[in-house]
């Protein structure tokens, strides 16, 4: 039973910790091992991630919108955009390392890679129309996440488990948030390796288990500060349930529902979004936050003794925007894991 509790807390601290990812993207767009011993039999887990958002769809608050009501948005000043994201892709590759110090607290470190493309579309006035372009792609290691989860009750060795987990971590800048253009203008916050700022995080996580069949209740927030430039995305908050049945000893299958609310963000000097320069939709603060609703179906599988597989994919089932965004169609996730 404890083998089974530790390798669920790890998955579901791993979804945790891809929040902030999955909320970026979706408004466009977060040892001491030598202290008793060597680590032993189970202490150490690694995974490697891979996930996959397409964005190629607007919304204008909880309505679809399609790429010429986009053109034709109108801001509170009476103008219109004069550039428009039409598709973006975000890959993140990331790895993931877990230690049980004790029975009760276990640390994580997680460091993604990131790669971001986009496709725009930009005016050349009346009489000449919208002209198509790729944006040069912007990769790099993106912003590190440390954790520290403590078990605050429950999880005995046998028999059904419950228990409640508290994480407090942080979200560090280790990546580039002020890569520019050839022409010496910051490429776009969402295209941006990093963010540049740190973020404490905290979440509060229950989970139930009882023969074949594992359920979760989990809440985070992310608490934003503002990078160098003076750029400050919105605190989110997210409210998760889940569930896991094993149908074998080799297989599980997995669902969840999760709510996700990310506030407006702030760039108060002015550094990525000047309307005189380039009156782009994207880079807005306006155009960021809102509301979303998530259904998360998975699979699993333990092909061998220490080792998991599992892959996952996240879809909206309801979204509400501040002004008009490009949003995610879907997010994809694969990961391999295993405990030393």
């Amino acid at each position: 039973m404890k083998k089974r509790s530790f390798r669920i807390l790890c998955t579901a601290l791993l979804c945790i910790l891809c929040s902030s990812t999955a909320v970026r993207a979706t408004s466009c767009h977060q040892v001491d091992g030598m202290a008793g011993g060597a680590p032993g039999s189970e202490n150490v887990f690694l995974q490697f991630t891979y996930q996959f958002a397409g964005m190629d769809r607007y919304r204008k608050g909880s309505d679809t919108q399609s790429l010429d009501e986009a053109k034709a948005y109108t801001k509170p000043d009476g103008t219109t955009y004069t550039s428009l994201p039409v598709s973006m892709d975000m890959v993140r590759y990331t790895m993931t390392a877990g230690y049980e110090f004790s029975p009760r607290f276990k640390a994580y470190a997680s460091l993604p890679y990131v790669r971001n493309t986009m496709d725009m579309t930009s005016s050349l006035g009346a009489m000449l129309g919208w002209q198509d372009m790729t944006m040069e792609p912007t990769s790099g290691v993106g912003d590190a996440v440390l954790m520290g989860m403590y078990r605050l009750k429950g999880g005995q060795e046998t028999g059904p488990t419950n228990a409640v987990y508290l994480g407090l971590g942080v979200k560090a800048p280790t990546g580039s948030s002020t890569e520019r253009y050839a022409d010496g203008r910051l490429v776009h916050f969402h295209m941006q390796p990093g963010t540049g700022s740190w973020d404490p995080l905290l979440t509060v996580l229950y989970t139930t288990t009882a023969d074949h069949l594992t359920l979760q209740a989990d809440a985070g927030y992310q608490y934003t500060t503002s990078n160098r430039e003076g750029y400050e995305a919105g605190d989110s908050t997210s409210v998760g349930l889940a569930g896991r049945y094993a149908v074998s000893q080799v297989l599980g299958l997995s669902a969840g529902l999760t709510y996700v609310h990310t506030g407006r963000a702030s760039d108060r000097n002015g550094r990525y979004y000047d309307p005189a320069a380039n009156n782009s939709l994207m880079d807005d603060p306006a155009n960021t936050g809102g509301d979303s609703l998530w259904f998360s179906p998975g699979v699993q599988a333990l092909p061998v003794k220490n080792l998991a597989l599992e892959a996952r994919v996240k879809l909206p089932l309801w979204e509400s925007v501040n002004g008009i965004q490009l949003v995610a169609r879907s997010i994809w996730s694969a990961g391999i894991s295993y405990r030393f």
